[in-house]
């Protein structure tokens, strides 16, 4: 029989926690026993998501933290005080993620290049930097990448590019860290149902969701990618690292 509970016992940091896909995972891994150390810019959201899940898994701790992932000191502050409250870190998701305006190379604004890089890119860099660090041997590291790292979505330069930058900093970071037992891999979600289906419509508002759908053949469930990445914080992956997945439905 499976244990309803796989990661109880664990302490999960994340990124990118307040909405959307970093909600929907930190409630699946909340459910399955996991505390949480939960991060994002956005703080009046975050601490709504926090008392929800401390409402939700009474049996859990969750600790929140405001924090832009371009601030390295920020992120390395972010890291210690979770070890500190918690006395452990067994996993971390690295899932702040911006989709930037869109346009084609031609056209794209320095400016906006380098805000997608350093939140995407940069962000991650700055958090495996501390985490890597700080987590326990045998730790597991999820870093979301996208199906635009895999495949390139033309109309988003600096969002690809940053995306596949993520899946091959996951597999150095994977490599480096594997006499430790720290597996190190990139989850890569379709276009999914929720916060970034707005963006992209409004970045690109002559595309309908029915355009979209076509697109990109069908829109993926959000808890499949909930699902993905608490299976790769748990034992039960403990021989998967330095692997790139895809929860695309099949496009890429």
């Amino acid at each position: 029989m499976a244990d309803p509970k796989p990661l109880a016992g664990k302490v999960i940091l994340m990124t990118g926690a307040a909405q959307g896909i970093g909600a929907t995972i930190s409630n699946y891994i909340a459910a399955r026993g996991a505390s949480l150390s939960l991060a994002d810019v956005q703080k009046e959201k975050l601490d709504a998501e926090a008392q929800y899940l401390a409402q939700t898994y009474p049996d859990i701790r969750v600790f929140t933290w405001s924090l832009d992932v371009t601030d390295p000191k920020a992120v390395e502050e972010w890291v210690i005080e979770s070890k500190a409250k918690f006395g452990r870190i067994d996993g971390c998701v690295n899932n702040a993620g911006i989709l930037g305006d869109g346009s084609q190379i031609t056209d794209m604004s320095f400016d906006n290049w380098s805000r997608v890089i350093n939140v995407n890119l940069t962000g991650v860099f700055n958090c495996l930097k501390v985490q890597l660090r700080a987590i326990e041997d045998g730790g597991s590291i999820v870093n979301m990448s996208s199906c635009a790292g895999i495949y390139g979505l033309h109309i988003l330069p600096a969002y690809s590019a940053s995306k596949h930058g993520v899946i091959g900093l996951s597999k150095v970071a994977a490599a480096e860290h594997a006499h430790r037992g720290i597996r190190v891999n990139a989850v890569c979600p379709g276009l999914v149902e929720g916060g970034m289906l707005k963006d992209v419509q409004k970045e690109l508002p002559g595309l309908t969701t029915n355009d979209l759908q076509v697109l990109f053949k069908e829109l993926v469930p959000i808890g499949e990618i909930a699902a993905m990445v608490g299976y790769l914080l748990g034992n039960e992956s403990k021989f998967i690292t330095r692997t790139v997945l895809s929860v695309d439905g099949g496009f890429s």
